[in-house]
C-alpha cells in the first residue's frame, strides 16, 4: 500500500474509501506513512503542513459547488493561516441567501451569510480563504473570547502574517455600526504588542 503513496508531490487527500479502508489509514498512520491533516483526512507524511494542504483537506469535506461557493473563514481560516491548532468545525462563509448542501464527514461543517469584497478573500490551493486581516477582522468579532485573543496575538506577533494592528483596528472602524463592534475594538487594544511570536 506504501508505494501508492510514493508519487508526485501533490496535495493529494486520503479519507475513508477509495483506495484505503479506515483500518488501511489507521495501519499507514501507525507506519509513519501518512499523518492527519483534519480527523477523517490524511496526507503522505513527507509532504509539509502548508496552507496548501489545508485547504485541500478542508476542500475533501466539500462537493464541488460547495468548493467553488464558499470561502474557508474565522477560525479555520486562521487555522489555514497557522494561527490556530485543528478545528473542530469547519467554519465557512457564502454570500447571502446562498444555501447549499453540504457533506459532513467526521468533522461539523458551519455557513455563515456574510458579505466579502475581492479584497476579503485570497486563493489558496484548491479553495478561497479570507485574507490574514479579514480572518483577524472575523475572529475579533465572532470567535470567544479566550480563542480570539490567542488567535489575534499569533497573528499581530508574528511577521510571517501579513496583519498589523493598525490594519485590522482600522478594519473593525470601517465595519460602522454593528454589534460586538466596540468588544472587537477593546479586544484588540487589550493585546500585549508582541515584537514575534514564534
Amino acid at each position: 500500500m506504501t508505494e501508492l503513496l510514493a508519487g508526485p508531490s501533490d496535495t493529494a487527500i486520503y479519507q475513508p474509501g477509495e483506495p484505503f479502508t479506515a483500518p488501511e489509514l489507521a495501519v499507514l498512520r501507525a507506519e509513519g506513512a501518512l499523518r492527519i491533516v483534519l480527523p477523517g483526512a490524511y496526507v503522505c507524511a513527507a509532504r509539509p503542513d502548508t496552507a496548501e494542504v489545508r485547504t485541500a483537506a478542508v476542500a475533501s469535506f466539500l462537493g464541488p459547488r460547495l468548493r467553488e461557493a464558499a470561502v474557508i473563514g474565522r477560525l479555520t481560516a486562521a487555522w489555514v493561516h497557522g494561527c490556530h491548532p485543528l478545528p473542530a468545525e469547519l467554519e465557512l462563509l457564502v454570500a447571502r441567501f446562498h444555501r447549499l448542501p453540504l457533506r459532513r464527514g467526521d468533522l461539523g461543517i458551519s455557513l455563515h451569510e456574510c458579505v466579502l469584497g475581492d479584497d476579503d478573500v485570497l486563493r489558496i490551493g484548491r479553495m478561497q480563504v479570507t485574507t490574514p486581516v479579514r480572518t483577524a477582522l472575523d475572529v475579533a468579532f465572532h470567535a470567544p473570547p479566550g480563542p480570539a485573543r490567542r488567535v489575534l496575538a499569533r497573528m499581530l506577533g508574528t511577521g510571517r502574517i501579513a496583519c498589523n494592528r493598525e490594519e485590522l483596528v482600522a478594519a473593525i472602524e470601517a465595519t460602522g455600526r454593528r454589534p460586538g463592534k466596540r468588544a472587537a475594538l477593546d479586544l484588540v487594544h487589550g493585546l500585549p504588542h508582541l515584537a514575534a511570536v514564534p
